[in-house]
């Protein structure tokens, strides 16, 4: 397909899920929308409800543009987990309330318009050699569109505290397109052709009682997506059981309207791990388990498949990398692999270990209970590396973006099935370059393939009247 079409257009993107702390699936999304759209040629602005009006007086435009860049580029680094902040410090709930009475005084009176302030920032102010790896998507933001407490405003709409959606009039910017990253209550000006499409990753908060977010708050805001703009999903999955709560007639049948996540993992990340020997003092074959430590990854089946496998008397290690919480559920993980030498917690690791441990791991082994999509299987899958997961229907759609894979599906009651898969696992030898290297090069091929789905789907929303 002829990919000039992104030439000189500009294109907004929320940036809620890259300001959290702990970056997930979505982030991974988010940062891959990013590197590919500037690819080929569209100007990436990301609108954040970072602010900082009280440091700008008195400086000149060039220096506000760089000082913005400079903290933003500083809180990016580390990131904020506003929930349990909001649920931990009465200081932070106090503050973030005046703050928000003072945004609402102001949207009211603009008539639930979003006050805004454009940031282009130098690409002189970037030392583009000097990026941590977290926040390399930074190469190619071209700069910010700063709503002071956007996703908080948005997120008190969908809690029904405003009678209307917050709307975002970016005309005098010129921007083509904004992409949300994730359902927001936001709307654009209807008389404008301000195109806004909301992609849809899962309608897990509905489904699990334990999950952080309300399932009413969540409801609601999948509805206002839906009512105010078009919406893509992650996956036909994510789609029909979007369909089947929200009640809309024929959204399950139309195979329209998804696009595939592209994967976590990148060439250049891929190539710097190529020439690591070892992290982490890893230096004998291992199993990975990589995603978010919460229940529904049923972390402790795949503990158990393992322990119960012949694997620790092979001398092979199950490493297990993602964010270890503070709460019962990551205690009972850490107390079921206490006292097993071949179990490795890891805990959150960076970008750069984590193309490590793809790129030298026997097996990416996920015990999922349900997903929206999965990115850890797409990055095994676009490897070419031997998976065992769960059999549920999102596992399945990634299964069959590519007939030759090496993926295997068992239902999560076949414990049977699970060890002896394990017990006949072969191992990969993490000095074996030449694997290595044929690893890297079907990534590549791999994600050129899933490029063009990804474009078809943003071309046919910049090009729609």
């Amino acid at each position: 397909m002829e990919k000039n079409f992104l030439k000189g257009k500009r294109i907004a993107i929320t940036a809620l899920e890259l300001e959290n702390k702990e970056h997930r699936g979505i982030a991974s999304f988010i940062k891959s929308t990013i590197e590919i759209l500037s690819k080929y040629g569209a100007e990436i602005y990301l609108i954040t409800g970072f602010d900082l009006d009280r440091n700008f007086k008195n400086n000149l435009n060039l220096e506000i543009e760089n000082l913005f860049y400079s903290e933003v580029y500083k809180f990016l680094i580390k990131g904020k987990d506003h929930r349990e902040i909001f649920n931990s410090s009465t200081k932070y709930k106090f503050k973030l309330i005046l703050e928000l009475s003072r945004n609402l005084f102001t949207l009211f009176i603009n008539n639930y318009f979003l006050k805004y302030k454009f940031y282009k920032i130098n690409d002189i102010s970037k030392d583009k050699g000097d990026l941590n790896n977290r926040v390399k998507y930074l190469i190619n933001v071209k700069g910010f569109i700063s709503v002071k407490n956007i996703f908080h405003l948005c997120r008190l709409r969908s809690m029904r505290l405003l009678f209307k959606d917050p709307i975002l009039n970016l005309k005098k910017e010129n921007i083509d397109l904004i992409i949300s990253s994730s359902p927001l209550s936001l709307k654009t000006e209807s008389n404008y052709n301000n195109k806004l499409i909301q992609i849809i990753h899962d309608a897990l908060p509905l489904k699990i009682s334990s999950h952080p977010e309300s399932g009413w708050i969540f409801l609601n805001r999948l509805n206002d997506s839906h009512k105010n703009c078009p919406c893509l999903y992650v996956s036909q999955e994510s789609k029909a059981s979007v369909g089947n709560y929200l009640n809309i007639k024929n959204l399950n049948r139309n195979k329209n309207g998804i696009i595939y996540p592209l994967p976590s993992l990148g060439v250049e990340l891929l190539e710097e791990a190529f020439k690591i020997t070892s992290i982490r003092s890893i230096e004998k074959s291992f199993i990975l388990f990589n995603s978010s430590i919460v229940a529904r990854k049923k972390v402790e089946n795949a503990i158990n498949y393992f322990l119960k496998s012949n694997l620790p008397d092979r001398k092979f290690l199950l490493c297990i990398a993602g964010k270890m919480h503070k709460n019962d559920y990551c205690y009972q993980i850490k107390d079921l692999c206490k006292n097993h030498k071949n179990i490795l917690i890891l805990d959150y690791v960076s970008e750069s270990e984590k193309a490590w441990l793809f790129l030298n791991t026997s097996l990416l082994i996920s015990t999922s209970s349900c997903e929206g999509f999965g990115i850890p299987i797409l990055d095994a899958l676009s490897l070419n590396i031997s998976s065992l997961a769960t059999s549920i229907p999102s596992y399945q759609e990634i299964m069959n973006l590519n007939k030759n894979n090496k993926i295997n599906l068992v239902n999560q009651n076949k414990q049977t099935l699970w060890i002896d898969y394990l017990n006949s696992l072969s191992r990969f030898n993490i000095k074996n370059k030449n694997e290595k290297r044929r690893r890297i090069e079907h990534f590549k091929l791999f994600k050129d393939y899933l490029e063009e789905n990804y474009l078809l789907k943003i071309g046919h929303y910049l090009n729609k009247n």
